[in-house]
């Protein structure tokens, strides 16, 4: 199974790709990581271990041999941390990781061509954005090799503040959730397409018309690039970038309300936490967890 859980995710103690760490471990020791993905590479996932502070080896003894939830696994890194954790020099390293994941660029000519085979991109696209590449790497070969696969209720991994070439938060996971749907995949605890909920609202900002919109994920059933290009033709050319730029702000800085919040509390065990992006990652990692452990 390919890893849908992005380097930009990140938990209650704030580390960008440490989920997806966690996630690849686990996959991995339960037999089901596609081949072609390390669960601890030399490269980010090596890094997050190093920023933390974490020994690699300490670490993956540890998942491997508890497969914890995500929460268990924070928590166990605050036991090895301890108070240490919440100092400056420790905030400030972590601060300054998230900042160098989010901006990082493929550089290498090989991993380019790697990126854009397994993608499709076009050679002219000018894409070297790492967070858009291995994004749509990853959904590709989802796509290509998985979802034919796949069986029973899938909790969907693709976050509400992932995105692809054109920069739309929640699009991919809107995308995503309804192409599962149409299979008779999606995991019941999560909908579509309500009339309050996210993925109508993204539709919005980029003036789609909802139906249209649904129809055409659910007869053609596109590949994550295919979809773009379609959002494309429909917003004519060029996407309303104020728009897009506000709902992209507004994602990322929500705020569940009290009765969602004790929702999710009371479903997953995690503390007082108000931020949405944190609140709805660590809920999609715990069903994702129990769906691994069945």
């Amino acid at each position: 199974m390919v890893p849908l859980i992005s380097s930009l995710a990140y938990g209650p103690l704030g580390a960008c790709q440490l989920p997806r760490t966690w996630w690849k471990v686990l996959t991995r020791n339960a037999g089901i990581l596609d081949g072609e993905y390390p669960d601890v590479s030399d490269g980010l996932d090596r890094r997050v271990l190093e920023v933390l502070g974490l020994d690699r080896e300490t670490t993956l003894a540890y998942l491997r041999e508890n497969m914890p939830s995500y929460l268990e696994f924070e928590a166990w890194i605050l036991e090895q941390r301890g108070d240490d954790f919440w100092g400056f020099e420790q905030q400030d390293a972590i601060v300054r990781w998230n900042a160098s994941v989010r901006a990082r660029r493929h550089r290498s000519p090989e991993k380019i061509e790697e990126t854009y085979t397994d993608t499709g991109l076009p050679r002219d696209a000018g894409i070297d954005s790492a967070t858009v590449l291995n994004s749509l790497q990853d959904w590709q070969l989802f796509y290509k090799r998985d979802l034919s696969e796949l069986s029973g209720n899938i909790v969907p991994l693709v976050a509400t503040i992932d995105y692809g070439p054109l920069g739309v938060r929640q699009l991919p996971r809107t995308w995503y959730k309804i192409l599962l749907r149409a299979k008779g995949l999606l995991h019941p605890d999560y909908p579509d397409m309500t009339e309050s909920g996210l993925d109508p609202r993204v539709l919005r900002a980029l003036n789609l018309d909802i139906d249209a919109t649904l129809n055409h994920i659910r007869e053609n059933l596109p590949s994550y690039l295919e979809f773009e290009g379609w959002v494309l033709e429909q917003c004519g050319g060029q996407i309303p970038a104020q728009a897009v730029d506000e709902w992209n702000d507004y994602l990322c800085n929500r705020i569940h309300n009290d009765a969602k919040r004790a929702e999710i509390r009371a479903t997953v065990g995690c503390g007082d936490i108000s931020s949405a992006v944190v609140l709805n990652h660590i809920e999609d990692w715990h069903f994702a967890h129990q769906w691994l452990l069945i």
